[in-house]
């Protein structure tokens, strides 16, 4: 009895006697925090089935003076199982489209017009990537979205520069559904 009593004592003791705590682990530095910050995460679900899962980082505001020539996103996208292998997998081939503040029309049920100003009208090409590159295994910059799994495509994607303060990433397939990710663009 004395022995535990004696052991309980200086367990209590020597544990308040540590430099660093449990919380210490969780520290960040700056680009990590900011990357957290910006992390976005949205699904397309049909009849209880998840199709597709994006999480997406808009880079601009994490590495100001490295992404400056357009809206930079590094986005980890999931699409359900089918018949083909994982490595072949597109995301065109499937039928899913990616977007950057692609405007939406809605047509009320009553079927009443729309008005559409001519300016407005862009061709579909105006908001879709200009650059997507898939991202290996072993490249470092996959370290800079923290999802880490294996179903998952990793891209690097580029769109032309917008001035809205309010961006939105769409990911759509005609017969799935879409899912928008937004984001505030930085002054």
């Amino acid at each position: 009895m004395r022995f535990s009593m004696l052991s309980l004592i200086a367990l209590l003791t020597m544990s308040g006697c540590a430099d660093k705590g449990a919380f210490d682990l969780f520290k960040m530095d700056e680009a990590h925090e900011r990357s957290v910050e910006q992390l976005r995460t949205g699904s397309i679900v049909l009849s209880l089935e998840t199709k597709a899962i994006i999480s997406a980082i808009y880079l601009n505001p994490v590495y100001p003076e490295q992404y400056k020539d357009g809206e930079y996103f590094i986005a980890a996208i999931y699409f359900e199982n089918d018949m083909r292998s994982v490595k072949k997998r597109d995301i065109h081939d499937i039928g899913y489209r990616l977007t950057l503040n692609e405007p939406k029309i809605k047509v009320s049920d009553n079927n009443q017009s729309i008005k559409i100003e001519a300016k407005e009208i862009k061709p579909a090409g105006y908001y879709e990537p200009i650059t997507m590159e898939e991202l290996g295994e072993k490249d470092l910059r996959r370290n800079l979205i923290p999802v880490r799994n294996t179903w998952n495509r990793f891209y690097l994607i580029r769109f032309k520069n917008f001035s809205e303060g309010v961006l939105t990433l769409g990911l759509e397939n005609n017969q799935t559904g879409s899912v928008v990710l937004n984001y505030q663009k930085g002054k």
